[in-house]
């Protein structure tokens, strides 16, 4: 299963990725972190994936820095397409 970046959805949908997210905060889908709530997650919507920054050798003593990053699944790509009245610009990528 492949699951989507919000940036890819936001393509998908037709709209910019600032304006997508900015959406999701207003309807608390996503947090101040742009992570999306446990519920969202629970539900099969969402999930998120661990990163690790590592180009700057300053932080953290030069071990990088971790953090979670947004996912959609498939089905949460219908399930906003759907929240938020919005077209999936090809089907196919989020079948």
């Amino acid at each position: 299963m492949h699951n989507y970046s919000l940036a890819r959805v936001a393509k998908l949908f037709g709209t910019g990725r600032n304006r997508l997210i900015r959406e999701l905060k207003q309807r608390n889908i996503l947090d101040h972190q742009r992570l999306p709530a446990q519920q969202h997650i629970d539900a099969g919507r969402f999930v998120t994936e661990l990163r690790e920054h590592t180009r700057n050798p300053l932080w953290n003593n030069g071990n990088g820095q971790l953090y979670s990053v947004a996912m959609v699944t498939p089905a949460g790509v219908r399930w906003l397409a759907a929240e938020l009245g919005l077209q999936i610009k090809n089907m196919d990528e989020a079948a």
